[in-house]
């Protein structure tokens, strides 16, 4: 009876274990995959800062390049996050996933409003 209780035990351990061990590889993932997407999204936004910042320098634009040294400095708090990710608990990572989108995001927009706006000015 005793030996039958143990490797029930065991059976029921092991599999609770394997359960958990797939939703770590699961979340670990699903990190990779976010991070990879955001640093992509991140690489693209990086050119047209870099184009941006070109553009400023060329035109001896301080307002032009207050706005391009603001966005640089978002990108970077955003690259922090993303390293904080991977220490980020299960509870907080969906916060920190969601607030890391969302700053891409408005950092996009942001951008593209930029270039929009030097775009016409050139016009």
């Amino acid at each position: 009876m005793n030996n039958k209780l143990t490797i029930i035990l065991a059976i029921v351990f092991s599999s609770a274990f394997a359960n958990s061990s797939e939703t770590v590889k699961g979340a670990e993932k699903d990190l990779a995959t976010f991070k990879q997407e955001m640093t992509i999204k991140l690489k693209s936004i990086e050119v047209e800062i870099a184009k941006l910042n070109e553009k400023a320098k060329t035109k001896s634009n301080t307002a032009q390049a207050k706005a391009v040294k603001n966005l640089e400095e978002t990108r970077d708090k955003i690259n922090v996050q993303l390293d904080e990710l991977e220490k980020a608990s299960e509870s907080s990572w969906k916060k920190l996933k969601t607030r890391i989108a969302k700053s891409v995001e408005k950092l996009n927009a942001r951008t593209q409003a930029l270039l929009k706006d030097k775009e016409s000015q050139n016009k």
